[in-house]
């Protein structure tokens, strides 16, 4: 049930926007129970996590409210089973060089199949975190970057949708679950991409982005990279 936004733009991210657009994404999709943002910049590749819902999350508006990034997405949790939540399950994932971060939206059926595979990588209990580690391998194993989360949902089944961003700027987006469609659209000079408050009416624009044009519904089983 959780939520995902991502957003890339030529100029800074006004985070004070971006992290109202996230609040709203969590409160109308009932996802609340802990929360996420990666991002990049000169620096490189950037991750903050809480266990809070970002409305709840205090600590979050006063240090990410500084950020200047031109690329980004967050992650809106509300785990599939709720006895998993803990920091250790809490999204994005990101590799401990900062390298590349990935979130998920839905539930992975056979994560238990693949589970033992990277035991000694795991440190939390979701189905999520299996994916994150198949997707790496993948990467590892020369799969392109956007590609590589489509055969992330083909090996591991389920309802995925995932967004991905490296330290060197590339932020794709897969929709892969039929209860909470995918979309790309642009405000202004924003690129943007949101899942679908598991609405299937398109309600998302109606209540939080009206402005929005350019609306494309990613189709299922596919994968693109936000320019």
């Amino acid at each position: 049930m959780c939520e995902m936004l991502a957003l890339t733009s030529n100029q800074p991210l006004d985070m004070k926007q971006t992290l109202t657009w996230a609040r709203l994404l969590e409160e109308l999709g009932v996802a609340s129970y802990g929360w996420g943002m990666a991002w990049v910049d000169d620096s490189g590749l950037h991750r903050y996590r809480s266990v809070l819902g970002l409305k709840y999350d205090q600590h979050a508006w006063d240090v990410l409210g500084q950020v200047a990034t031109h690329r980004a997405f967050i992650h809106l949790r509300r785990p599939s089973l709720m006895s998993s939540q803990s920091h250790l399950n809490a999204q994005p994932y990101c590799d401990p060089e900062g390298t590349f971060a990935f979130a998920h939206n839905g539930f992975l059926s056979r994560h238990r199949e693949y589970r033992p595979d990277f035991s000694d990588q795991l440190k939390g209990t979701s189905d999520s975190e299996v994916g994150y580690l198949y997707w790496l391998q993948q990467l590892s194993l020369g799969q392109p970057f956007a590609k590589s989360l489509v055969a992330t949902h083909q090996a591991l089944k389920g309802h995925a949708n995932f967004m991905a961003l490296s330290a060197q700027g590339q932020l794709a987006v897969y929709a892969g679950n039929h209860e909470n469609p995918c979309y790309s659209f642009r405000i202004g000079s924003i690129n943007l991409s949101s899942t679908g408050l598991h609405s299937l009416d398109d309600y998302v624009f109606d209540a939080l982005f009206p402005q929005a044009t350019n609306i494309k519904e990613i189709s299922y089983g596919t994968a693109i990279e936000l320019p």
